[in-house]
Formats: structure tokens, sequence, C-alpha cells
């Protein structure tokens, strides 16, 4: 059986063969060169076995619908076959499904063909091959190749990409972050051609990482950040007993101090950590060919044993930067306690060293340009927001739970005594 298709878009012809039900089903096919055994094609992927696996589903619901073939007296009858599709392999597939109809002349559906029918397969199908990076304009070449498939355009392609990156967008905005059990958050800044975003990762008890939120703005302002984190405490980021590791954006910085009094022991909700890394290459970058002097004793201060060795390892770097050069005294004596919290929460070596940096949300900027480089030109802001969630949720399988996350509740308890005990006592106080 055979039906001509006409493209409205360019006016071409396409034929569209219909696999017929008892080739199928007898595997016997006819190709190019005439017939030929269906071993043959199920080997090269041409028809997969699921084609037949599908319409001998299809034959049993007959069965039990209608009874045996020439079987009288059943409420159901067969009524034929009639050319229609669907979703297996990553693609649609034409062929013929049989027909059922009850003795009062309605149309009898079969659940087995309704179920493969359904257009979100095709929506998860198109998503999954833009996931491994197959162009959207080329999306025919990186689907397997079926026969008596139908072609799609283009367009259509867009369509359905756009209505499944929306439902990632979707997920990521309104996800709840209660039920994750949050107490670690790294906050940075992206830039993408045109585009900034500013980007929260979370840390949960079991070492897993998952992406908080996103706010697209071009500046790291303090008021961008701000209505970063006000947007996870609406959806469930606790409002206390949090540690965010930033670098020395004074945005970020201004943000926290604002909302959880950070830089206030007495009365701080947050402890803030900052980044050793970007801290150090102020330092080194003040210093110049001085810098290897200094640079032993500030990687000590993290690696010391406790808060008292590293109060004292700090103490001999300030007295070495003073004499080599102030105004890298000054760099150092403004992030010293966001450098020293590592020490106040009693980390182990292999957190101190994970908590120090912000390598980890630097690592997942990188796989998210590595995956958006393709795009040359962002449409909209919506266009850029679900690219950007799709990848950003695609990122969360790749990324590995933290080495001595078995450590975190510890941390978590240490955590909540020095951000929560002071403020409790003044309460009661109060009272």
């Amino acid at each position: 059986m055979a039906k001509v298709l006409k493209s409205a878009a360019c006016g071409k012809q396409k034929r569209v063969i219909h696999a017929r039900r008892r080739d199928v089903l007898s595997e016997r096919f006819e190709g190019e060169s005439g017939p030929f055994d269906s071993r043959h094609l199920l080997i090269s992927a041409l028809l997969p076995a699921s084609v037949k696996l599908f319409l001998e589903d299809c034959e049993r619901e007959v069965a039990a619908l209608c009874g045996s073939r020439y079987e009288h007296g059943k409420t159901n009858q067969r009524w034929g076959v009639q050319p229609g599709s669907v979703v297996i392999a990553n693609q649609r597939i034409a062929l013929e499904r049989p027909r059922v109809r009850s003795k009062d002349g309605r149309e009898v559906p079969l659940r087995t063909y309704a179920e493969f029918q359904d257009p979100r397969l095709f929506d998860n199908a198109v998503f999954n091959e833009g996931i491994k990076r197959v162009s959207q304009r080329d999306y025919q070449k990186g689907l397997s190749k079926i026969a008596n498939s139908f072609g799609f355009k283009k367009s259509s392609v867009s369509r359905r990409w756009i209505r499944a990156t929306a439902g990632e967008l979707e997920k990521l905005q309104s996800r709840s972050l209660s039920e994750m059990d949050i107490r670690a958050v790294f906050v940075d800044g992206k830039g993408f051609r045109s585009h900034g975003v500013i980007i929260a990762l979370g840390i949960a008890s079991d070492g897993r990482k998952y992406v908080l939120g996103i706010y697209q703005a071009n500046t790291e302002s303090s008021a961008n950040c701000l209505e970063l984190l006000n947007d996870l405490e609406r959806r469930g980021l606790a409002s206390e007993g949090l540690i965010f590791i930033v670098d020395g954006g004074s945005g970020i910085n201004k943000a926290l101090d604002d909302k959880y009094e950070c830089s206030n022991p007495e009365s701080r909700r947050a402890i803030k950590i900052r980044c050793h890394a970007h801290k150090w290459r102020n330092i080194e970058s003040a210093l110049g060919a001085k810098a290897e002097k200094a640079k032993t004793l500030f990687w000590a201060i993290r690696d010391a044993k406790d808060m008292a060795e590293a109060k004292v390892i700090s103490d001999s770097l300030e007295d070495l930067l003073g004499d080599l050069n102030q105004s890298a005294l000054r760099s150092y004596l403004k992030a010293r306690n966001d450098l020293l919290a590592v020490h106040e929460l009693k980390l182990t070596k292999s957190l101190r060293r994970f908590f120090s940096t912000t390598n980890p949300i630097e690592s997942l900027n990188s796989l998210l340009e590595e995956d958006m480089r393709r795009v040359k030109k962002w449409k909209d802001s919506g266009h850029f927001q679900r690219w950007l969630a799709t990848f950003c949720l695609a990122s969360e399988k790749r990324m590995r739970r933290i080495k001595g996350h078995s450590s975190l509740p510890g941390v978590w308890v240490q955590l909540r005594s020095l951000t929560e005990s002071k403020r409790l006592d003044t309460k009661e106080m109060v009272a």
C-alpha cells in the first residue's frame, strides 16, 4: 500500500510506504531489489524487531476483543486495516494498523496503538538527540535510518525542541528545594555572548550537586544576586544555617551580608567562605616576582590542622605581606575571616579542599559553555533561558558526588551551632 504526501512548505511530493501488517508478521518485506528475508533487515537495523513486537501486541489485543478469526458471536468484530504511524526507536514509523468496531458500528480504540501515538514520545526523542549535540537543522542525520519512516521538517523538530526545553526551564524554576536538604551553596556569574546569568549550585547532605536556580543579568550586582537568593528561599532553601562559597565579587558579598549578616559573628544566619584560589591570584598579582615568598604561607593556612594553627600562620603571612607590599596586605585582611571560615566549621581535609574554592561551579560553567557554544545568536531571552536550563539539568547527571560526603551531617550540626545558637540566646533574653 502506498500513499503520496504533499509538503505544504516546499510543494514537493514524498512517497511514504506503509509496512503491511501481514508482511511484518510473516517476516517478509519488499526491498529496493525485490523480496528479501527479514533476518537481514533486522541485523542491518533498518527495521528493528520492536516494530514486529508492536504489531504482535496489537494482534493479541484484537484477538482479546474479537476472538479468533471467523469466530462469531463476539461483541466486537475486525474491520480491516488503516494507514497509521507510531513512534518507535526515536522516529515515527508508517505502518498499517488493525481496526475494530463494535456491533453498533462504533470504532473501538486499541490501547496498544494509542500508547505509541503519544506525541510526548517523540518530544523526548528530539530532546535526547539535542542533548547528544545533534543540531536541529541536521536532525535527520542523527536519527537511525528506519524503513518506512516519515521525514521530519526542520520547523517541526524546532517546535518540538522548544516544547521540550520549555518544560525543562519550568522544572528548574519551580522544583522544590526543601526536599534536597541543601546547606552549602556556590554562587557565580557567567557570560554567554550577549547574555549574562548568575547561577547557584547546591550541595545536599548526600554529597550530590544540584543546580538550584538561574537569574539572567548582565552584571553581578548586589540587587541581582539578592533577587536570586530570595527566589531560592521562596522555593524552599533554608533561611539560616547555610554555607556560601563565593569569589571576590563585591555584588554577591554585599548581598550575603545584607540578607544573612555574614560579617557579624553575633547575628549571622550563614557563613561565607571566600575562594582561596581567587584571593591568591589577587595577592600574587600585587606581589609580582615576590609572590613565591608568600605562596607557601598562604596555602598553609588552609592546610592547617585547626583554627589555632591557622591563625598563627595567618599572623606570619600578615607580617611578610606588610614588608613586601601594603596593598597585598590590605587585600588579604579584607578576606581574612572568610578564608579562616573553613577551620571554623571544623571540616575534614578533603572537605576543606572542596569548600575552599569555587571550582565546582566553575566546572559547571565550563560544561554549559561547551554545550551551548554552537549557538551563534540568541533570538531572545526565552531562547537563551530554555537552552541554559536544559543543559543545567543535563549537567547535574554528569557531576559526581563530593569526596568525604559522609562527614557532611556533622558539618551541618557545627554550622547550626555557629549560626543559630547566639541568636537564640538573644531572643531568650529579650523574652
